[in-house]
């Protein structure tokens, strides 16, 4: 049963849908939002209360490509597109089977990158933030929460 595990080259990753070719690296992390409960009367703590999912983090690098820089396929806006920007998803699909095995819904760029050296290739550094993700065994969406009008 050869292919069951992801590799580099069987991830493809879509910024708002278009297909990112220059990234070779796509860095993912989420936390919970917890508080440790102490009480009066105890040196140790009672209970640790998960009380939020916290913003998810996204990290992708590159190549530098001519004509192709942070403000085409990785979507950082330009400061003239601050008023009209839009919130984005970005997936991770398994090139084998088609399987999203990431999504991150929500996407915000937040820092981008770039460096030049004499004698290596020039990479962009480009980070995310987004509202949730998810992987392949689902979307991960909260039972009757308040929202916002």
């Amino acid at each position: 049963m050869a292919g069951k595990v992801l590799t580099g080259n069987r991830a493809k990753v879509y910024v708002a849908g278009a297909l990112v070719g220059i990234f070779d690296s796509c860095n993912y992390s989420s936390s919970l939002g917890t508080e440790d409960i102490f009480i009066l009367g105890a040196t140790s703590a009672r209970e640790i209360a998960i009380n939020s999912q916290e913003i998810v983090a996204l990290n992708c690098s590159g190549f530098r490509v001519v004509g192709n820089g942070v403000h085409v396929l990785p979507r950082f806006p330009k400061l003239a597109d601050l008023m009209s920007f839009e919130p984005f998803t970005i997936s991770v699909v398994y090139r084998k089977t088609g399987e999203q095995v990431l999504t991150v819904l929500g996407c915000v760029p937040t820092t981008n990158g770039e460096n030049y050296n004499a004698k290596t290739t020039s990479k962009i550094q480009v980070s995310y933030k987004g509202i949730r993700g998810f992987d392949e065994s689902g979307d991960s969406d909260e039972m009757d929460a308040a929202d916002l009008p």
